[in-house]
């Protein structure tokens, strides 16, 4: 493989594949404008008496403005990833750190801290156009401008302890622990990841929202005797305050061990029945049943595992980090890099996760079919896609690339489908 990596070169491919990925992804978003802009003067048979005329143009503008968005911010990220690289910004930052301090740990942790901050400096304006332009202008922003500046300090100091703590932990591992130092950091990483999973839903997740026990009994007894019924035990049922930011609507299942939480938007609660909410619980405690969660898990160590290979034989080839604009070589600087490029050699696999993750929701939505009403199953779809304005008429194309739960009409059919059957084995 060494010489694979000291042959190649890897400035040609980068740039390739840079390009490729802005212009593929592009070239779909384009086709799901068109299915948009095609779709846009007749409502989709299915949401007929579910959405008005009003609310479907509203999701038409909403959907189209956010893809046009999608399309400058990858251009804009494309272009910020060369400055970096090739442009010379990384290096330059690796300069300045080793300028200052002798140490690799220390090294590490300053270089981390640098490109933290400057990538907060360059995502902060965007995050301020979508949230403050995009979900204002249509409706669903009230994120308070004292909110949106206290998420991004306390996201800031958060990702900045652990960022700092885990790039100290692997390149001490990195220089103290020879040869096999992959392995031990690939097992360091994944400890401290599995640490933090446990703690972000009692320590980090209240830093952002405020987290009140469910006590609407019309939603709190179907759902107690729903997880009594498929043998479910967890910390509790909370309502969150998601209103202080948006209007959207979700539910969601956090934390393992005795840290399971169920945890609701408030304006959730706002516009489902309770045996709508039970039907969609149904959906999430089915990922947990089926071991979604443990299979998840699993992947992520496999790819962990290849990534901290990988970066073991790559991090001992010079070429591979000079041609991509890192001339101040050190192994934090080196390790950095890695991961600030990786992803240009791996978004290919992007829609076989996608496709894996789709998979899992309809196996989620039969696991719920099971146990609830599959008609409140639907008419609890249909809602969350009406109140989040969801795309009615994505691109196939462009769904199978980047959708990671299916359309919401091929969920409605596929339930639709199973009632069918129920009702012929009843007749």
């Amino acid at each position: 493989m060494q010489d694979f990596l000291d042959s190649t070169n890897f400035t040609s491919i980068f740039i390739s594949l840079v390009v490729f990925k802005f212009l593929l992804e592009t070239y779909l978003k384009i086709r799901n404008i068109s299915s948009i802009q095609k779709n846009k003067n007749k409502i989709p048979e299915r949401f007929k008496n579910l959405v008005t005329e009003e609310e479907y143009q509203k999701s038409i503008e909403y959907n189209l403005d956010r893809v046009k968005f999608q399309i400058f911010t990858a251009f804009f990220g494309s272009t910020v990833l060369i400055v970096f690289t090739l442009g010379g910004l990384f290096n330059y930052l690796a300069k300045l750190v080793i300028n200052t301090t002798s140490s690799d740990v220390l090294g590490a942790v300053l270089l981390g801290l640098l490109l933290l901050i400057v990538e907060e400096i360059i995502s902060t304006p965007v995050s301020i156009y979508s949230t403050f332009v995009i979900e204002e202008r249509h409706g669903f922003n009230k994120t308070t401008k004292k909110t949106f500046a206290t998420d991004v300090i306390k996201s800031l100091l958060i990702s900045a302890t652990i960022s700092s703590l885990l790039y100290a932990i692997v390149i001490y591992i990195v220089v103290n622990l020879g040869e096999m130092w992959w392995l031990y950091a690939f097992g360091a990483v994944f400890l401290l990841q599995a640490i933090i999973f446990f703690l972000y839903p009692v320590l980090i997740m209240p830093l952002f929202n405020k987290f009140e026990p469910l006590d609407d009994e019309a939603f709190k007894k179907p759902i107690e005797k729903l997880l009594e019924k498929i043998d479910f035990k967890s910390k509790g049922l909370f309502v969150m305050n998601a209103s202080l930011r948006s209007t959207h609507g979700n539910a969601f299942f956090t934390g393992f061990g005795k840290n399971k939480r169920i945890v609701f938007f408030d304006t959730l609660l706002k516009t489902i029945t309770p045996d709508e909410m039970e039907a969609i619980l149904g959906h999430e405690l089915g990922h947990y049943k089926l071991g979604h969660i443990k299979k998840g898990l699993l992947s992520s160590l496999v790819f962990g595992f290849i990534g901290f290979y990988l970066l073991s034989e790559i991090i001992q080839s010079n070429n591979f980090f000079l041609d991509h604009g890192l001339e101040n070589l050190t192994i934090y600087s080196k390790f950095l890099l890695f991961y600030l490029v990786v992803g240009s050699y791996t978004f290919f696999t992007k829609p076989f996760t996608s496709a894996l993750s789709r998979k899992r929701e309809f196996e989620a939505d039969d696991f719920s079919f099971q146990y609830t009403d599959g008609e409140y199953m639907i008419s609890g779809l249909l809602k969350l896609s009406k109140d989040n304005a969801s795309n009615l008429t994505p691109d196939p194309l462009y769904s199978s690339y980047y959708y990671s739960h299916p359309p919401i009409a091929e969920r409605v059919l596929s339930i639709e489908k199973k009632l069918i059957q129920v009702k012929k084995q009843a007749d």
